[in-house]
């Protein structure tokens, strides 16, 4: 019996998944599951991607921490060798290219790297699904339920990430045509063999399942207290599934799963005009609003720096390494902190996610001579891991039930509750804010605001401007622009100039979805391809 459950683990060799050590290693330690806690331990090394510094050394990994190359909250600093390292080879990543996954933007930095999302994130959900079956062997015992419960959390998690990369998005319109990501949920072998390899479900298929995962793991996780803010609870899955729903407009779904949460004061907003020093993080598994996270923390990577504090810097690296941070704060995100007409108040000195969330930092600049000192704009929102560290791509936290809830209702044409609500965020984050009362299209505009300030390096910006493309009353649409500096004197780190790359808005430009690996469809006919990119040239 054992052993036949051991086989079903090889079906990532039926959908051109490379083999790897995990596959013995974890055959090796299925052969140990006697009972539930060795399910749980299972759970635990192979089901989660737990938030941690080391877990996101790998660019390409599972949990997706690249997405903050794409958007309009980073710009690129750096230049020559100036912190030369990850971010410079994943800089086709930032200048949504052809090949994201082909080196970097110049000539001397063409290595080629492997897309490893696709098969990461199918090798967790394929790990869950052996792991949903092998508990039916325990039903009844203790902790049954937890496990199926927060397994099923898993597997929803990691098809939401799959359908939003390498799909396009949700849209009421099309989602049940519009191609989405083969749909894998039994352990068997069999099933793969029976149709000739998997083909790709819809849009509309895929999210029908992660809400069907969610409300799973919600029936299962009720009754039981959360273990960890790294293990899922059955408030994480009511809070993520409030945010499937944002994203089908199923603005009924979402007020009612957010009205549960904020009814039950298990969570409780962090009050930001109350922190006293700059040196604070903001966000920690401490929080009084952080429900879940998991996944890579990758801030310190892509900013160039191990601790931020207020102004105050811990540089890692060689002298090289140390000039200028690799990227920044965009001038665009700055902006919104402080050029909001709908908001009158709204400014970088009474924000405490910009006063505290935002570092400004002097540094010499050694890409010109005589050097002068420059400043540098870099997120400080999350800081040190050791303060008690969360993922920067995927924590769940209260906050988010406000301003989904406030998106909804305006969206049901219930303004004066959305606008209550969203002022009611607001008093956490904002010295003496005004009463504002907005409505229609202004309304919405101003929660979408508020939306980017409150969670900006924190996985939502990118999914968030590709489903406002396509949502069905208040379309929004939005160019981004990305310089990269390039050229000069590599040894110096001198920057000869200037490349400017443009992505068009969503639906006038295929770069909005990943490319699907071409190995997987060369192993898997059926597997139907993405609209081919074209090579990005820079905009002179």
């Amino acid at each position: 019996m054992i052993m036949k459950k051991i086989l079903y683990l090889i079906v990532f060799l039926a959908f051109g998944w490379s083999c790897s050590d995990f596959l013995e290693e974890d055959a090796q330690n299925l052969t140990y599951v006697n009972s539930l806690n060795d399910l749980d331990q299972l759970l635990i090394g192979e089901g989660y991607a737990i938030a941690s510094f080391d877990e996101c050394s790998n660019w390409n990994g599972s949990v997706p921490v690249w997405m903050h190359l794409l958007d309009d909250d980073l710009r690129y600093c750096s230049a020559g060798k100036l912190g030369e390292g990850d971010h410079k080879s994943c800089s086709a990543i930032y200048g949504w290219q052809r090949d994201p996954w082909k080196g970097g933007l110049t000539d001397d930095n063409r290595g080629s790297t492997e897309n490893k999302a696709w098969s990461e994130l199918y090798r967790y959900i394929n790990a869950l699904n052996v792991m949903l079956y092998e508990a039916e062997e325990f039903k009844g015992e203790p902790d049954y339920n937890r496990i199926k419960g927060e397994a099923s959390f898993l597997r929803a998690t990691y098809y939401w990430w799959l359908v939003n990369i390498y799909s396009k998005a949700y849209d009421v319109k099309t989602a049940d045509k519009d191609p989405g990501v083969p749909l894998k949920l039994s352990p068997y072998v069999e099933d793969y063999e029976e149709e000739g390899g998997f083909s790709r479900a819809s849009v509309a298929e895929v999210y029908k399942q992660i809400v069907a995962d969610l409300k799973d793991a919600i029936q299962w996780l009720s009754g039981y207290g959360r273990k960890s803010v790294y293990r899922a609870s059955m408030e994480a899955a009511r809070l993520f599934l409030s945010r499937v729903y944002l994203h089908m407009e199923n603005y009924e779904g979402v007020i009612n799963e957010c009205d549960t949460l904020l009814q039950n004061n298990v969570y409780r907003l962090d009050d930001y005009t109350l922190i006293e020093s700059a040196s604070q993080s903001l966000i920690t598994s401490h929080s009084p609003e952080v429900i879940f996270s998991q996944g890579g923390y990758r801030l310190r990577y892509f900013f160039g720096s191990s601790t931020i504090r207020g102004a105050e810097i811990d540089w890692e690296g060689s002298l090289m390494n140390l000039l200028k941070p690799f990227y920044g704060v965009s001038d665009d995100l700055v902006d919104a902190f402080d050029d909001n007409r709908l908001v009158p108040d709204q400014s970088q000195d009474n924000d405490f996610r910009y006063k505290v969330g935002i570092a400004n930092v002097e540094l010499d600049d050694y890409s010109v001579w005589p050097p002068v000192t420059m400043q540098y704009l870099l997120p400080a929102k999350l800081k040190k891991w050791d303060d008690g560290g969360v993922s920067d791509v995927f924590t769940l936290r209260l906050a988010e039930a406000y301003l989904n809830k406030a998106e909804a209702l305006v969206a049901v044409g219930r303004e004066e509750e959305a606008n209550q609500l969203w002022q009611e965020l607001r008093r956490y984050r904002i010295a003496k804010p005004e009463a504002v009362a907005l409505h229609g299209e202004n309304l919405m505009t101003a929660i979408r605001a508020e939306r980017r300030l409150e969670f900006n390096f924190e996985g939502f910006r990118w999914l968030d401007l590709r489903r406002y493309a396509v949502n069905s009353k208040y379309p929004q649409k939005k160019e981004i622009t990305h310089v990269w500096l390039g050229g000069g004197n590599a040894d110096l780190g001198i920057s000869a100039g200037e490349e400017t790359y443009v992505l068009a808005p969503y639906g006038e430009d295929p770069a909005w979805v990943f490319p699907i690996p071409a190995e997987e469809h060369r192993l898997n006919s059926r597997l139907e391809l993405n609209e081919e990119r074209e090579e990005r040239k820079a905009v002179k």
